[in-house]
């Protein structure tokens, strides 16, 4: 196999590695290898070094699906392994799979390998069956904010390559790749709604200028339940993203500001007052930015979804674009909604073709008062105009990465 890349920065099926191991020699952390004898161009090893352990798992988004029409809004039953993986296939789960590792004999080291296709993939380590303690990889450690009250995210995270022969009819990530025209993730702190120090994950694009002539344009993203200011850098690379669609021409250079809305246990009316009055401020006060409609976006997934039901609802005046995601706020009281401005906006909504937040046909019902098709049916019957997007995923980062990217291609500053 030829090496292609050392990576040390930066209710779930059970299966065993079905690997023999020996002595040979194993780097701790995961490594990323071109293989012409993988069924997908490239295999992934993952070592983790612990003496005292008696077993080790690993844990990550490692199950493949196909496009089945007839299943929507809901994840198939029937998975396929890494060792199952065919052509065309898509990845669908953020810690779907749970692999026995085994021990590399005369080594500390716990060792498995796998084929993988294309893709961003996160993982964790499970020690002696504890589910509820999962260990980062320590050459791969989790992102974090490291500033005051700030967090990190959950899982490590790596990238594998396309084979564009082996991976013909699959995808490909490539838009997810760090390159060397890279923006700059800074995170700092503001003060919020409570006067309290809090963090904010801010992107800056390659060769941004604060004295720029031409302000940039912002987008607010938020994460989803659980989460905060890391998950879209994180377990969604948003940065690499930008990344590389503003080096291919195909989005604009412009901010990004991620924050933490778990803080507010998603208290609505505070997030969207603390959003208003403490964080469009800082940002419009500390860095070159459009300080108008039109130069503004917000999307969120999920819990940030039906954040940014609200936003959209409370503040139409402030967003000429938002992305809601994965889940809304369809039991919000609109009594007092200024429909012409919603009218105004241009919206967009996504969700992936496996991912509870889709499902349902279009109703107003109590107990579809999450999904999308929920809100589409309240604007089809207030004749908003949204646009519809579905990717290829469930919940997961498998989905998110690739809606911000159609959000911003084809909705943002048209």
């Amino acid at each position: 196999m030829k090496k292609w890349m050392l990576l040390g920065t930066a209710a779930c099926a059970v299966l065993s590695a079905g690997l023999i191991v020996s002595a040979a020699e194993y780097t701790p952390g995961v490594t990323v290898s071109e293989d012409p004898d993988s069924i997908t161009g490239y295999t992934v090893t993952f070592a983790y070094e612990d003496a005292e352990a008696e077993q080790v798992q690993l844990r990550g988004a490692f199950t493949f699906f196909y496009d089945e029409e007839d299943v929507r809004g809901t994840t198939p039953e029937k998975y396929y392994t890494p060792e199952e993986w065919e052509n065309g296939m898509f990845e669908a789960g953020d810690e779907s799979l749970t692999i026995d590792m085994e021990k590399a004999e005369g080594t500390d080291l716990w060792v498995t390998s796998m084929p993988l296709p294309a893709g961003h993939y996160q993982y964790v380590f499970l020690v002696n069956g504890d589910a509820d303690t999962k260990l980062e990889d320590p050459t791969n450690p989790m992102e974090a904010s490291g500033v005051e009250n700030g967090n990190h995210y959950d899982r490590s995270t790596f990238y594998v390559p396309y084979d564009a022969e082996k991976q013909s009819e699959s995808m490909d990530w490539a838009y997810m790749a760090p390159i060397e025209e890279a923006g700059t993730v800074t995170y700092v702190n503001y003060t919020d709604v409570n006067g309290d120090a809090a963090p904010l994950g801010v992107y800056t694009p390659c060769g941004y200028d604060p004295e720029r002539e031409e302000p940039y344009k912002v987008i607010y993203i938020s994460h989803g339940g659980g989460g905060n200011e890391t998950d879209w850098f994180a377990g969604g690379s948003v940065d690499y993203i930008f990344d590389n669609m503003i080096k291919d021409g195909t989005t604009e250079p412009v901010l990004l500001v991620a924050m933490n809305n778990t803080a507010y246990s998603w208290d609505f009316n505070v997030i969207v007052d603390n959003l208003v009055n403490c964080i469009i401020p800082y940002v419009e006060e500390n860095y070159n930015v459009l300080a108008e409609p039109s130069g503004r976006a917000f999307t969120g997934l999920s819990m940030g979804g039906m954040t940014t039901t609200n936003v959209l609802f409370d503040v139409p005046e402030l967003f000429d674009y938002v992305g809601i995601l994965s889940g809304a706020d369809v039991k919000y009281d609109t009594t007092d909604v200024d429909w012409d401005a919603v009218k105004a906006t241009k919206i967009m909504l996504g969700a992936g073709i496996y991912d509870f937040g889709l499902i349902g046909e279009k109703s107003l019902t109590e107990e579809d008062g999450f999904t999308l098709a929920s809100l589409a049916a309240k604007f089809d019957e207030q004749g908003v105009a949204y646009d519809w997007e579905e990717a290829f995923g469930s919940h997961d980062w498998n989905t998110w990465p690739q809606l911000i990217k159609v959000f911003a291609e084809q909705y943002l500053w048209k």
